[in-house]
């Protein structure tokens, strides 16, 4: 009976020894991606206040230059809603492109006029068309009214579309929208 306990015992000490060499294994494990969590970058988030101060400014241009009523979108880096806003008696039609022009310059970290410029070319003759055809991909809109929204050191971190008046004027509302937090990219 004396060895049985024995056997016991050392079972038991092997049993403890496992655990413990196990639980060492894991945070041997886990430290390095501590480590490596700890190095990464901090990422610049566009916000929801910053994204309706964005609308509220679009609609004080178009207000102050006299352009047909317009719809803005604000989306963040990945193309998701942040902020959205159709003046009375907009374009209906065109709150769905403000949307496309915001998630096509957001994704694509360019404004949609160049889009337009690689799917026809700068004189619209498709001569110089560096992409021609991808003004045809679902959601890719190729005109102005869309600019990304970047920081000071170009990371893009969303979009901003808007549409309801003129291409050029729709273009003029987004930057308007991007100047009131031009503070806020740095």
């Amino acid at each position: 009976m004396l060895g049985g306990v024995g056997l016991n015992a050392q079972a038991a000490e092997e049993r403890k020894l496992s655990k413990r060499t196990y639980v060492l294994l894991i945070a041997a494990l886990a430290v390095p991606m501590l480590v490596k969590a700890d190095g990464l970058e901090n990422k610049a988030v566009l916000t929801y206040s910053a994204a309706q101060s964005m609308v509220e400014a679009c609609f004080a241009d178009q207000v102050s230059n006299g352009y047909p009523n317009v719809n803005v979108f604000v989306v963040d880096d990945g193309g998701h809603l942040l902020a959205a806003a159709r003046q009375d008696g907009a374009c209906k039609a065109c709150a769905e492109i403000a949307k496309n022009k915001a998630i096509t310059s957001a994704l694509y970290s360019a404004p949609t006029r160049v889009m337009g410029d690689l799917s026809f070319g700068k004189k619209r003759d498709g001569v110089d068309a560096g992409l021609p055809g991808a003004a045809f991909v679902p959601g890719i809109v190729a005109f102005a009214g869309g600019l990304p929204i970047t920081t000071e050191s170009g990371a893009v971190i969303g979009g901003i579309g808007v549409s309801g008046a003129s291409a050029d004027e729709d273009e003029q509302c987004a930057k308007a929208g991007i100047d009131v937090v031009k503070e806020l990219l740095k």
